[in-house]
């Protein structure tokens, strides 16, 4: 979370109740991430599929000027690239590089991520 946190600010949005995102985040020790309940699946019918069902996505949004505005958005879980083709799709999207390419800033060209960070991290 740090490497990516010193570029973006990173959310996860799940159809489940709060108490088992806090208890999978905790099982797995993400303890800087972000989650979130969408209740009454308004967040997932908008922004991942219209369908009522669990279908895994990846959305970016961006706020300027006090606005919030959908940036990109990427649900194409069951399909990975072609041979010779780039991969686009969300299996295809865990690398630290992947999610930082698909932000409005990119990856930026004076970044790297540290091999340590401090205990405040």
């Amino acid at each position: 979370m740090p490497d990516i946190e010193q570029r973006v600010a990173l959310a996860m949005i799940a159809r489940s109740p709060v108490e088992r995102l806090l208890q999978a985040k905790k099982e797995r020790g993400w303890t800087k991430l972000k989650v979130y309940a969408d209740v009454d699946g308004a967040f997932t019918r908008d922004y991942v599929s219209p369908e009522d069902a669990d279908v895994p996505g990846y959305s970016v949004f961006t706020r300027r000027d006090g606005k919030i505005r959908h940036f990109w958005s990427g649900e194409m879980y069951a399909l990975t690239s072609d041979p010779g083709q780039d991969p686009r799709g969300a299996p295809d999207l865990d690398p630290l590089w992947t999610l930082l390419d698909t932000t409005p800033e990119g990856r930026g060209g004076d970044w790297y991520p540290q091999l340590e960070y401090g205990s405040s991290s």
